[in-house]
């Protein structure tokens, strides 16, 4: 980097060689961060699953519902859970 790059804090200007050189080490970096995320989603979807209680009680748009009502139905429910302060109770709504 020179002198005037470094001051404007902009990169050194350098022949193709060294720029392809440099980005392929920023490329292999890149591949290595993409496996590595993609390994932790797939440790992720295999995460042992726990019985949830179908009479927990969850807050809807409409006041309270269990979660078994919660489903209407369907096969599957987003649901958010929001932790309040010490002192008040925590609550899961769903969409």
């Amino acid at each position: 980097m020179t002198n005037e790059s470094a001051k404007s804090g902009m990169p050194a200007a350098v022949d193709r060689p060294v720029f392809q050189a440099e980005l392929d080490k920023l490329r292999a970096r890149e591949k290595a961060h993409t496996r590595e995320g993609d390994a932790i989603a797939a440790a992720r979807r295999r995460l042992p699953m726990t019985e949830v209680d179908a009479s927990l009680t969850l807050t809807g748009p409409n006041g309270p519902v269990t979660l078994l009502d919660a489903f209407e139905g369907r096969r599957q429910l987003i649901a958010y859970y929001f932790m309040w302060d010490l002192g008040s109770p925590s609550s899961t709504d769903f969409i």
